[in-house]
């Protein structure tokens, strides 16, 4: 389950507080699915909900969400937005949270068979061309920007 350990290794290059922190972010799977087809031929799916547990996070609940949106652009490109993504938030104190996201994927996985034995291969969408520097300038800018901006509340 290659998706499980890439989306962790995603979020933690892209949270700076879990950067810094990496034992505040938890990962696991709970209930996942394996759909096969009977006959020869040992290749497979996960239906996989990813669960990210974030504890005792004091930033916005964006600076996860948008890095796990980033990564389903890339990995997961076909399912559909309104079922992929849910989650929970319990308020600790006035400036932290714990924070549950499951997310729900899929992950193929190619068996072949070879001279040597069998021949295992997850199947990983590639991510596109790297943004260049002035592409990321301006959506550091703009989360720059959101982060400034005073709530009415």
């Amino acid at each position: 389950m290659r998706k499980l350990e890439d989306l962790r290794r995603h979020v933690l290059a892209n949270v700076p507080k879990l950067k810094r922190n990496p034992d505040k972010l938890l990962t696991f799977i709970e209930d996942g699915n394996i759909e096969f087809w009977q006959g020869p031929n040992l290749s497979h799916s996960y239906a996989i909900p990813i669960q990210l547990i974030v504890t005792d996070y004091a930033g916005s609940v964006d600076d996860i969400v948008i890095p796990v949106l980033s990564w389903l652009k890339v990995r997961e490109p076909g399912l559909d937005p309104m079922n992929t993504v849910r989650f929970e938030a319990e308020l600790l104190n006035n400036n932290s949270y714990d924070i549950a996201i499951t997310v729900n994927i899929t992950e193929r996985v190619i068996v072949t068979a070879t001279a040597d034995g069998l021949d295992i291969e997850h199947v990983l969408p590639k991510p596109p061309m790297e943004m260049d520097a002035t592409e990321w300038e301006i959506i550091m800018d703009l989360h720059g920007f959101y982060d400034g901006v005073e709530s009415d509340d």
